[in-house]
């Protein structure tokens, strides 16, 4: 894991994503020998889901509290420069609660139905550890599904209900790594809790100096290493879209 200046969409300004990036190997090679997997639990969505419904604050900065009405505790941050988009998890009484990027992995914040804007995704993302896959749902079907990498046994990618926080483009110098678009997401690293001044995130990313290591392979510090084809088919969904990824 090391740090990747990304240049966020739509800002025009640089920041750091602290993620999954190996050094830059000299030759490409494949990080992982792929072995028989054993049998696998079929990746699904939630029984019954049909779309999530998703909460965009109306001002920077959000202030959330823990419960509904409660004093605020913290801020809906925007660390990449693009809308903090969230799914909503519950409503009560004006107000909704909503997944948030910050640790624990998890979290959650309550924020006034008067200070966001609500709308919908009917994707999901499913990332299977065992299948070591990856599955984009439009409601209950199965659109598309294809290998990627995940985290080695010492660097697993942790597993749980997440969403896509942002989705940014790579500048030009670090293409070659992790090709045009990386869709960062709102989970941490469970075993690199800071690392060079970041906090561990996990994204999922191409990884183009070793193109064997987005093949169904346990090859990442974490991350979700997809194929350019994968990439470019889950990039198009809206920022808040659930990611579960699952044993």
């Amino acid at each position: 894991m090391a740090a990747v200046a990304v240049l966020a969409a739509g800002c025009g300004s640089t920041t750091h994503v602290f993620e999954d990036a190996a050094p830059l190997p000299t030759t490409t090679t494949t990080s992982t020998t792929s072995t028989t997997l054993p049998a696998c639990p079929q990746p699904a969505p939630p029984a019954g889901f049909q779309s999530t419904i998703l909460a965009t604050p109306t001002s920077a900065n959000l202030p959330y509290s823990a419960t509904p009405g409660g004093p605020p505790v913290g801020k809906v941050v925007e660390h990449w420069g693009g809308t903090s988009t969230r799914p909503v998890e519950a409503e009560q009484g004006g107000w909704v609660e909503i997944r948030l990027e910050s640790r624990p992995n998890g979290s959650m914040g309550w924020v006034p139905t008067t200070d966001v804007t609500m709308s919908s995704t009917p994707f999901l993302i499913v990332v299977s550890i065992c299948n070591r896959s990856l599955t984009l749902y439009q409601g209950t079907q199965a659109m598309y599904q294809a290998p990627v990498g995940v985290g080695e046994p010492r660097w697993q990618t942790p597993k749980g209900p997440t969403f896509v926080d942002s989705i940014v483009a790579t500048p030009r110098s670090q293409l070659y790594i992790y090709g045009p678009t990386v869709l960062i997401l709102g989970w941490h690293s469970d075993v690199f809790t800071t690392f060079d001044g970041g906090d561990g995130t996990v994204a999922i990313h191409g990884y183009p100096s070793d193109p064997g290591s987005t093949l169904g392979v346990a090859s990442s510090h974490g991350c979700i290493r997809a194929s350019p084809t994968t990439i470019n088919t889950v990039k198009g969904v809206p920022v808040g879209t659930p990611v579960n990824i699952v044993t």
